[in-house]
């Protein structure tokens, strides 16, 4: 789910049990007559699939149900089973904003359930090629923007979100809480990241590109070399490993 940290206080819904009867009848009822950004996120893999419909409810059994659905969906669908996939709304929109807000999110997250990356026609007629080239590089340029993000947070406070959000959001902010110093040794940590040299003295004596490379050339194992790093104890009586340089 980290790859959906971006959104997780813009999503306007997400369900699973979708093999339940009562659930299904659930999310075809909150998405009668309403038109939206969608997806489908297998639990066991983490693979999405996004799509756009102008009638949510009737796109949302069509997929349930094998009809008219994507192929790869499909096989994943046949292979996992219903219970393992969450139902998502990304965001309602109008009918004529659907193909760049679904390009929008094709570019972002880059579904791998989807056959093709480009927003297709879901409202009655084809892009010409040059149309949709249009719409994919304007939503990249607008990918990252600020702005874009601005209004999104803007549009959506005050909305009430469910237990299981609120909870992804509590452990989205946590995680950027970490500190420069706190990443440094994670990384430290799994054998990445510059590890320094000193003598006794402070004078630098090599800088490896790795705690790895660090083991290999002192011939043990990388967990000894960044345990060392984070302590600042002195290494085999006479070497002080680093994270920073001093």
């Amino acid at each position: 789910m980290t790859r959906l940290q971006p959104f997780f206080s813009t999503i306007e819904q997400s369900m699973g049990n979708l093999h339940l009867a009562e659930i299904q009848k659930i999310i075809k009822k909150e998405l009668k007559g309403k038109s939206g950004i969608y997806g489908f996120l297998c639990k066991s893999t983490g693979k999405l699939y996004i799509g756009s419909s102008i009638n949510l409810s009737a796109r949302f059994n069509n997929h349930i149900n094998g009809v008219q659905s994507n192929i790869l969906f499909q096989r994943a669908i046949n292979k996992y089973n219903l219970q393992d996939f969450i139902f998502i709304v990304f965001e309602y929109c109008e009918t004529d904003k659907l193909v760049s807000r679904e390009q929008f999110y094709l570019n972002f997250l880059k579904p791998e359930y989807n056959v093709l990356l480009v927003a297709g026609s879901l409202l009655g007629y084809r892009h010409t090629e040059e149309a949709l080239a249009k719409i994919s590089e304007a939503s990249k340029k607008n990918l990252h923007s600020l702005e874009t993000r601005g209004l999104m947070s803007e549009a959506h406070k005050g909305k009430q979100f469910s237990l299981e959000h609120r909870t992804k959001i509590s452990i989205a902010k946590k995680d950027k809480k970490l500190t420069l110093e706190h990443r440094t040794k994670i990384s430290a940590a799994k054998g990445v990241g510059t590890i320094f040299l000193y003598d006794s003295q402070d004078s630098l004596k090599n800088t490896f590109s790795s705690a790895r490379n660090a083991a290999k050339f002192f011939n043990c194992s990388h967990p000894t070399i960044s345990r060392y790093s984070i302590s600042g104890k002195l290494f085999k009586k006479q070497w002080i490993l680093s994270l920073h340089k001093k």
